[in-house]
């Protein structure tokens, strides 16, 4: 009887013990506490990136001559609504190696005229348009020196803001053979074909980089594009 009871008080003890310790892990603490919640929200307005012309990007020269330069200009406004950097590039690549064919027979320079110039808006300048490594070995301003794909004009041009470009070409005087047609293109790409001064024929064309997916055609296609300031196109 004695064991009895002193079981069932261990028991009991033990059950309160339990009961007490399962009250304390559930409520974690004890006592009270003050809190607030402050309400709030996250809004926004998404910026934009965008350019546009205030004159024609259908550009052309006039009967070119030797010894006489001619400049086309381009006028362009930053309408987004963000700050953005603008680059002018070549994206045909047949195109552009066939005006790089040229070497010391085309002179090309190109600037910038606006706020947030690069390079105080001297963008390129070169006598000597040869893309061709194997012959020219290490491109230099005062070696072969050809118009790359892509240059950038303006650097974080401020919304509203507007600038423009120019692009001037010129034969050399030293350039006596005049084309076949009356009405020849400029830059005709690829090129099939040189004149040569001395012999007075045509001669092979070496002109560096020709891609099928180009196509045929003349002139020399461009881009103006926009970007976020210090993104790349």
């Amino acid at each position: 009887m004695k064991f009895s009871m002193k079981m069932r008080a261990l028991t009991l003890a033990a059950s309160v013990a339990l009961v007490g310790g399962t009250a304390l892990v559930a409520s974690g603490e004890t006592g009270a506490y003050f809190s607030q919640t402050v309400p709030g929200s996250i809004s926004g307005t998404v910026g934009s990136i965008h350019i546009t012309p205030s004159t024609s990007t259908d550009l052309s020269f006039s009967n070119l001559l030797p010894g006489a330069p001619q400049t086309v200009t381009v006028h362009f406004e930053n309408t987004g609504s963000s700050p953005e950097d603008v680059y002018l590039a070549f994206p045909n690549a047949t195109a552009l190696s066939a005006l790089n064919n040229l070497g010391s027979y085309g002179e090309v320079h190109v600037s910038y005229s606006g706020p947030s110039s690069v390079n105080n808006g001297d963008i390129f300048d070169s006598a000597n348009l040869d893309d061709n490594p194997a012959s020219c070995g290490p491109f230099s301003p005062t070696g072969c020196w050809p118009l790359l794909n892509q240059y950038e004009l303006a650097t974080n041009l401020a919304s509203g803001a507007s600038g423009s470009f120019t692009f001037s070409f010129s034969y050399p005087s030293k350039m006596t053979i005049e084309p076949p047609s009356l009405t020849a293109p400029w830059n005709s790409y690829p090129v099939s074909g040189v004149a040569d001064s001395l012999t007075n024929s045509t001669v092979q064309s070496n002109q560096w980089t020709i891609n099928a997916a180009d196509g045929t055609g003349a002139g020399l296609p461009f881009q103006l594009i926009a970007t976020q300031p210090g993104i790349q196109p």
